[in-house]
């Protein structure tokens, strides 16, 4: 090819000195800038590391033909390197601001860049299994670590692109890209049509220009075991592949001491504007934590069949159970709950639907009570008629985990194992949308009171909002290590509250998109999350606790202070302070948590409460009264429990 060659002129002012140009050999690739080199080494060391402990140990076995061990997520955190410092926020890009992407803008240094001509194209291959090998990686480690390995895609998808495009081969880099373009979500979309402009060295932003040349490096920061887990397999990658990787990214770690919320990715998909997200509220009195939650708890006996699933109807009076015989059991007549009448709660008969030819997998009630949906692995979905208790409906298959209705009108949402979550309308038995995106099963999802956005939590540790409306993710949300289990949007819609299997309560902000706050409190599987009326409290429960917590304190402080630079001079509350109220070590699991009016909840039990284990009794399904949760500062197990069964 011919000779080509770009000079980017200095943004230094007049007057200042000027930066030594920075001369790079693009055929050979092995010359780094003062400023990537100690991070390229950094990286590389803990790679040869990786190399070393790999020839030491035998026992890792080959799992695919991209070299990924199947034993390197047990092995990363034997590496002896520490985890990297984080930069400082001042020092890191804003990504996102009016929607400029990584690689756009002007050259942070300032400097003159002349590019020699690439003939060896060999570069390019190196490119290409570089990407293809971090996509493999990608589809074969577990699911907690598919999603920060997954972030690298894109930004090296780009660097790719880029540097095909700087050695004038459009037909290849349009290629590549193309194919790489299907590995992303639909959330991408919109960069890569920006992407495809490029199309010349003339049209590279100067910003590009700084990163090819290595100049300066993109930062992609993983969790401490998957930074290692990851580094561990591109250990056996070739020099040149590995070189292609560290050349441009300064690959971090961190841990659960660093703030989260504060880093910038350039591997995330581009936010979208809600609409009609947010809820006026009318003014409610303030919180009053001297005041004991009082909980009302509806108990199934034992029986021979497992109960899967459950849910209260809307109006709290009947409470359907999904059991792994295939049944459905559905306790109706239950009295309202009624303040002046706290110990009347009382089933007045129960209903057996069957139809299902396996376990009963998730139960929803439609708006007004007037159907009951079901979700079977059977992969078949039923709609049952309320007022004749008859099947209305049948979905084939939908090999469905979890479903939900929305808030208004005829619309319901399921969760499988595929990752991909899908709506159904009325008079629909095949799906109307298909919400694709998630790299691992779901487990739960939870419509906005507005009926048209939808969230969804998975084992790939994100949480995700979609809007129904246009078919696109709108917003994505990390933090979680592992699989989330309960969502729960506030009244207000703002913020959106996500827990799972590792313990963690997660506060978010659909608006800005931001983190809010990570609560650590719970021991146990997160499986249950509500916000009262007034947006004042959250209930948490979990497999053996129950918490609650000043929701608009914590939201308050967060409104208060969105600009950095003000957390000097408000410091955020702590978990003691946020914490009114607790009980620990309990007999069995609270799920479905509902206020229903000021500092009382409604839930259901996963099994008999230790005073009926105790005193064996074999009554029909009844309802447990449970009063006085002692607060946080003396927490002991819940007490006081009466039960009142029907004769």
């Amino acid at each position: 090819m011919n000779y080509s060659e770009k000079n980017v002129p200095s943004n230094k002012k007049r007057g200042e000195k000027e930066k030594p140009t920075v001369a790079i050999n693009l055929e050979n690739g092995d010359q780094l800038s003062a400023n990537s080199s100690s991070e390229y080494s950094h990286v590389f060391n803990n790679i040869q590391a990786a190399i070393e402990l790999l020839k030491k140990t035998d026992a890792i076995k080959e799992e695919s033909s991209n070299g990924v061990s199947g034993n390197c997520a047990a092995r990363s955190s034997k590496l002896p390197t520490e985890p990297v410092e984080p930069i400082a926020p001042n020092k890191r890009i804003e990504m996102y601001k009016h929607f400029k992407d990584f690689y756009e803008g002007d050259a942070i240094e300032g400097e003159s860049f002349h590019f020699g001509a690439i003939v060896d194209e060999e570069i390019f291959l190196e490119y290409e299994q570089a990407f293809r090998g971090t996509k493999k990686i990608v589809d074969t480690v577990a699911s907690n670590h598919k999603f920060e390995i997954f972030l690298m895609l894109y930004p090296m998808l780009t660097i790719g692109y880029l540097k095909m495009v700087l050695g004038e081969k459009l037909e290849r880099a349009t290629s590549f890209l193309e194919e790489g373009a299907t590995y992303l979500d639909k959330s991408y979309s919109q960069r890569i049509e920006k992407l495809k402009l490029i199309r010349t060295p003339e049209d590279l932003p100067e910003r590009a220009l700084e990163l090819l040349a290595s100049a300066d490096t993109v930062e992609i920061i993983m969790a401490y075991p998957t930074y290692y887990l990851y580094i561990t397999c591109v250990a056996k990658w070739t020099r040149g592949q590995q070189e292609k990787l560290l050349g441009h990214f300064a690959i971090r770690s961190y841990t659960d001491e660093d703030p989260l919320e504060e880093w910038t990715f350039p591997g995330l998909p581009q936010l979208e504007p809600l609409v009609d997200s947010s809820v006026d509220l009318p003014h409610y009195r303030p919180l009053d934590r001297d005041a004991r939650p009082t909980i009302f708890t509806y108990a199934p006996v034992e029986s021979d069949a497992e109960i899967l699933c459950f849910t209260p109807s809307e109006d709290l009076s009947m409470v359907a159970l999904g059991l792994s015989n295939h049944f459905i059991r559905v306790a109706v007549g239950v009295d309202k709950i009624g303040l002046d009448k706290l110990d009347s709660i009382l089933r007045k008969g129960k209903i057996m639907l069957g139809g299902h030819k396996g376990p009963v997998m998730s139960l929803a009630f439609s708006p007004k009570d007037r159907f009951l949906l079901s979700c079977s692995l059977d992969s078949t979905m039923r709609l049952w008629c309320v007022a004749s208790w008859t099947c209305a409906s049948v979905y084939p298959n939908q090999l469905c985990t979890f479903v939900i209705f929305a808030p208004q009108g005829f619309i319901f949402a399921g969760t499988s194992d595929d990752g991909i979550a899908r709506v159904w309308g009325r008079n629909t038995k095949k799906p109307a949308l298909e919400l694709a995106g998630h790299l691992a099963d779901m487990a739960v999802c939870l419509f906005h009171s507005n009926s048209r956005h939808l969230a969804t939590g998975s084992a790939d540790c994100t949480v995700r909002v979609w809007d129904i409306f246009k078919g696109v993710q709108v917003r994505l949300f990390r933090g979680h290590k592992n699989t989330i289990t309960a969502l729960a949007y506030s009244k207000c819609g703002r913020y959106l509250i996500s827990g799972g299997h590792d313990f963690l309560i997660i506060v978010s902000d659909t608006f800005s998109g931001r983190m809010v706050r990570t609560l650590k409190y719970h021991t146990s599987v997160i499986r249950s999350i509500a916000v009262d009326m007034e947006n004042n409290a959250l209930a948490v429960g979990s497999d053996i606790e129950l918490s609650f917590w000043d929701f608009q304190l914590l939201v308050n402080h967060f409104s208060a202070d969105l600009d950095p630079d003000d957390k000097e001079s408000s410091p955020k509350p702590s978990t003691k302070e946020l914490l009114y109220s607790s009980s620990e070590h309990m007999k069995t699991s609270l799920r479905c948590l509902r206020f229903v009016g000021r500092n009382h909840i409604m839930a259901v039990c996963t099994g008999p409460t230790g005073e009926e284990e105790a005193g064996k009794k074999k009554a029909e399904d009844g309802v447990i009264v449970t009063k006085d949760i002692d607060k946080a500062e003396g927490s002991v197990p819940i007490k006081n429990t009466a039960s009142s069964n029907s004769k």
